[in-house]
Order: C-alpha cells, then structure tokens, then sequence
C-alpha cells in the first residue's frame, strides 16, 4: 500500500510531498497513518531533516543502518520522523548515507520543487499530513 503525504513548512507556506510505501515497514506505516496530522518542530543534521519527538510509538522493524538519498524513516529512538537528502555528518564514505541509530524505512521524498528542504532551519515548525486529493 502507497500512500501520499504533505510536509507543510509553516514558515514558508510551502510543502514537499512523500510516499508512504508499507513494504518494508507495515507496522510502523500504520501507525504513522493513525497519528496524522504530525504538527512539530523539524530539525537539520547534515542533510537530514528529523522531526521532534512525535506521538508515534513504535519498536524497530526491518530496521537500518543506512539508507538512500531521499528515503523517509521513522527513528525509533527519538520517536521522529527523518528525510534523508544527503549525508549525515557520521559519514565516512561520501555514497552512503548513515542515520543517528537505525530506522525504519517507511518511504520517499518524491517531489521538492522549490528547494524548500535547503532552506530549512532548525526548529522550522511542519504539519504532516495526508495529501488532499
């Protein structure tokens, strides 16, 4: 099951849109699902954004130690949310990209036409949610 979601950036009026894909991670995309709209704070760790503490609570499924450009994770240690666009600052071999500790792959960036993820500060505040059809 794939489903689209809109990050909405506050501060810029502007979004960016992911897909969930529950391949890899069903029990954490369900959940993720049931606790929409995510309205907190996002932060910037290299080149990726994570979000504050959410009100998903989930263990580790299927998780991992890296990821690919543009995936979206649940991080189960910090209960957020991450979008990965480039590497962290623990890589050590500029192809692969490291998160903090594992996570579960939940999806993809899709589309973030305006480079809107660039010009994200910390503590920029984000609505998540299922995009409107």
């Amino acid at each position: 099951m794939k489903k689209n979601l809109t990050v909405l950036f506050t501060e810029f009026d502007e979004t960016v849109s992911i897909q969930l894909d529950d391949s890899q991670s069903p029990k954490t995309v369900k959940a993720i699902l049931e606790n929409l709209p995510v309205e907190v704070n996002i932060h910037k760790w290299g080149q990726e954004l994570y979000t504050d503490n959410t009100q998903i609570a989930i263990q580790e499924e299927n998780a991992r130690a890296e990821v690919n450009l543009l995936d979206v994770a649940y991080w189960p240690e910090g209960g957020a949310l991450c979008l990965f666009y480039g590497p962290t600052p623990i890589n050590k071999d500029g192809d692969k990209i490291f998160p903090y500790s594992p996570v579960n792959v939940v999806g993809r960036i899709l589309f973030d036409g305006n480079n809107i993820i660039d010009r994200v500060k910390d503590t920029t505040k984000v609505v998540i949610k299922q995009q409107e059809q």
